[in-house]
């Protein structure tokens, strides 16, 4: 003959705990709606921004993480042999600039930023590549305008996450 097993359960504790439970998956699904969105950084649509200097574009993180390399990109239609890109000083002070692609033929520091200048052949729409590292995390920073031969951009904010 079978027996039943009595079991002592506490009913309102256990619906509590299944409440919590259903919380803590909600919580995770929000966080990995933000994360694909780009929310936290390195990808996604919202991770990027693009800014234009007349008919030059460049494309920098809006949200970036702290210690994770970036690029900034520069697309420009070459006019003349010379090519000069402006990084603001506010951007210099929360990123270092790891590389330059193509290399530039001079860098001066500017009170406004860095002025980079490049040897490019004219004619043709060339990219300007620069791989960046955050140096510390900072929260809706100013970055200032970016300047592509002469022409200046719209100001710019950004975020660097931990």
């Amino acid at each position: 003959m079978a027996s039943a097993i009595d079991v002592d359960t506490d009913r309102d504790f256990q619906e509590r705990f299944w409440v919590v439970v259903r919380v803590g998956w909600l919580a995770m699904a929000v966080l990995c709606l933000v994360a694909v969105l780009g929310l936290t950084g390195s990808g996604g649509p919202y991770s990027s921004q693009t800014v234009q200097a007349d008919q030059a574009r460049i494309d920098l993180p809006a949200i970036a993480r702290w210690q994770a390399s970036d690029t900034l990109t520069v697309h420009v239609a070459s006019r003349s042999e010379r090519t000069t890109v402006l990084i603001p000083a506010a951007f210099g002070d929360i990123f270092t600039i790891d590389s330059v692609s193509p290399q530039a033929r001079s860098v001066t520091a500017t009170q406004e930023g860095d002025l980079f200048e490049f040897a490019l052949q004219p004619g043709r729409e060339i990219t300007i590549d620069f791989s960046v590292r955050p140096a510390r995390p900072v929260w809706r920073s100013q970055l200032g305008s970016f300047e592509v031969n002469g022409a200046q951009s719209r100001p710019t904010t950004l975020t660097v996450l931990p």
